[in-house]
């Protein structure tokens, strides 16, 4: 974690002794290295003691931040993985840190250094003489940038409680709050705070007394084609890619763990993992599974037990240590209040997190010292492809989509069902969209009705639709039109500030967690190829499954559903009833809170379920699995900005 204070005029800046030793604290809470403050300059410098060397092991001291050839001092949080080949291309001395090594990239490169660097960070140059910071956060997933501001001074910090501990007022931000209980997280530069902006990934920034501007430096729409001769050199090509993208996240760990799930994604890291250790190194994986005696109801394109899939790859593979994890006694509130003090944001998905916690804790407990995942596998390597479907129709591809449509195989008539679906119905005018989605379901899916808590009223009043659509945000998750459309919503949606949510869980278990499958080089090959790469023969994930043949077992490969997160969900959310409803009424004695939340529909359909699973997807579903756990982790997180504790 690292933060700057400063004043825009050297003259306007006072005693800060006791403003650094609040930052230093408030980002020093939880596990992991402390933070520490040093003044210079007029301004205030807080990063985490650092020293030389890399991993657990490695010796660390307090140090200043260093400062470039060119007078910028350097605030540094994550890693460099193509740190010997920056090194290389500088002829920097031996021995430097991230840090210093990032500071004379710049100073040699200027903002292109942040296209060169290859990793997973933030950086602040601070330059005293301009009364200046240059901000930066690395492609696709980096550590959190809030920023505050007013005429004479600013805040640059990791956590919001910096900011907060130099005297800034704290206050929720109300149109943050309304947007994101919509699910509308596309205004990447809004934070959960008045006032305090955040730095999108991807993006640099420059800070001073004439503003700030923010540019964006990195996005998927600049990514080259990659045009390869053959199949055969494409799969080559990306399994080179996943080799190197595993050996940069292994790096300097002695014991790395891989959360494991049924699915190509998390598999493939292990697979690989497996590869690039030591050959008689043997891998802890760690798999969520459903509580023992409840009913496993499986839909029809989800299976809620992931057990058998990871029980034949561990069958493949005799050196992974596999251990299933029940998650026994935990629902969507455990550690929620904790996330809320270190992340500084309520969760989107508060449903999924208590699983999460278990696997990173009981990795700890095993005294592993990095956690792998494959969480962006789906947006790169395992990319499904069939939004292409709609692309070739629109642009008049008609050869390559009846092909496509006709290789898929099936009676005349489900081709026929997979060319209205697939191809027609996400070019069709987003009313006729609407309507018929509506109309399949049964039900009206309306979001204030299912799976959102907002109360109308208040939704009317903060303009949520509105926003949504000058966002470019769907509330109705309507199919899009091409992959790249895709591939914009799952790399932009929510994961700008992704970092919060990241950060806190690492400051409080104390493991890493990295994922190969989101390494950029990786990442950018894999949206410079053809679809056809990705949907094969009218099926998708063909560069998947043709790249884990032979490391990954054939019901894995041949599996079209997808695992189920949180499958007996509806079990441990019957076990709290009693203390939801009583929360519910408390909440409901608070004229915002009522005003913000449909607190009476949210307690009525609580009330009325007899606790058994319901259908899927259903209204009670939704309201219950997503809208009830959003509504109280939003409100406790209010509750804490407020500063109180009577819920």
């Amino acid at each position: 974690m690292i933060g700057l204070h400063f004043a825009f005029d050297v003259d306007d800046a006072q005693d800060l002794s006791g403003r650094a030793d609040r930052i230093a604290s408030a980002l020093s809470i939880g596990r992991g290295p402390a933070a520490a403050a040093w003044v210079r300059d007029g301004a205030i410098l807080a990063a985490p003691v650092a020293g030389p060397g890399r991993g657990a092991g490695a010796v660390r001291r307090p140090a200043p931040p260093p400062r470039t050839i060119d007078g910028a001092l350097v605030l540094f949080d994550g890693r460099i993985d193509n740190r010997d080949e920056i090194a290389a291309a500088l002829d920097a001395p031996p021995g430097l840190d991230d840090a210093a090594l990032y500071g004379l990239a710049h100073a040699a490169w200027g903002d292109a250094c942040d296209l060169r660097m290859i990793g997973t960070y933030a950086a602040i140059l601070w330059r005293p003489d301009a009364r200046e910071a240059r901000l930066a956060r690395s492609p696709i997933a980096a550590p959190p940038l809030l920023i505050w501001r007013d005429r004479r001074r600013a805040v640059v910090a990791s956590l919001a409680n910096a900011i907060f501990a130099c005297d800034v007022e704290r206050r929720v931000d109300e149109q943050k709050i309304a947007d994101t209980l919509f699910l509308n997280y596309d205004d990447a530069e809004a934070s959960f705070f008045k006032d305090v902006r955040r730095l999108p990934t991807g993006h640099q920034a420059r800070l001073s007394s004439e503003g700030l501007k923010i540019r964006r430096f990195w996005s998927l729409d600049d990514v080259p084609a990659v045009r390869l001769p053959s199949d055969d050199d494409y799969v080559d090509a990306a399994d080179d890619l996943f080799r190197r993208a595993t050996d940069a996240n292994l790096a300097g760990a002695r014991r790395p763990a891989v959360s494991l799930s049924g699915g190509l994604d998390s598999q493939a890291v292990a697979a690989y993992a497996l590869e690039r250790l030591p050959a008689a190194a043997r891998l802890p994986c760690f798999t969520s599974i459903p509580l023992a005696g409840v009913e496993r109801r499986d839909r029809a394109n989800r299976f809620g037990d992931e057990r058998a899939h990871v029980e034949a790859f561990a069958a493949m593979h005799d050196r992974v240590e596999l251990e299933f994890v029940d998650s026994a006694g935990l629902d969507f509130e455990h550690r929620l209040d904790s996330m809320l003090l270190l992340a500084g944001a309520p969760p989107r998905n508060a449903s999924n997190l208590y699983w999460i916690h278990a696997i990173q804790a009981r990795a700890r407990e095993k005294g592993c010292d990095v956690l792998l995942t494959g969480s962006m596998g789906n947006m790169s390597f395992s990319f499904g492809g069939e939004a292409a479907y709609a692309d070739w129709f629109r642009r008049g591809r008609w050869l390559r989509l009846t092909r496509q449509i006709l290789r898929g195989g099936g009676s005349a008539r489900s081709r026929l069902v997979r060319f209205r679906r697939m191809a027609l119905r996400p070019n069709a005018p987003h009313m006729i969209q609407r309507a018929y989605q509506r109309l399949a379901s049964g039900s009206p899916q309306a979001p204030l009705a299912t799976w959102c808590p907002l109360h109308p009223d208040w939704a009317r009043r903060m303009a949520v639709e509105q926003r949504a659509r000058d966002l470019g945000f769907d509330p109705d998750f309507l199919p899009v039109r091409s992959n790249a459309s895709l591939r914009a919503f799952m790399i932009g949606n929510a994961n700008h500030e992704a970092g919060d949510i990241r950060q806190a869980m690492q400051r409080l278990h104390g493991i890493p967690v990295r994922d190969p499958t989101g390494w950029r080089p990786l990442v950018e090959f894999c949206a410079g190829l053809p679809d056809e790469l990705y949907l094969r023969d009218g099926r998708g994930r063909w560069l998947a499954r043709r790249l884990l043949a032979g490391r990954a077992p054939d019901m894995v490969l041949a599996e079209r559903r997808r695992g189920q997160q949180s499958s007996d969900f509806s079990h441990r959310l019957a076990g709290r009833r009693s203390a939801l409803l009583a929360e519910l009424d408390r909440l409901a004695q608070d004229p915002q809170m009522s005003e913000r939340m449909d607190l009476g529909r949210l307690r009525a359909t609580l009330a009325s379920w007899d606790g058994r699973p319901p259908p899927p997807s259903s209204p009670l579903d939704l309201t219950l699995q997503l809208a009830l756990p959003r509504a109280i982790a939003t409100a406790r997180f209010i509750r804490y900005v407020e500063g109180r504790n009577d819920v």
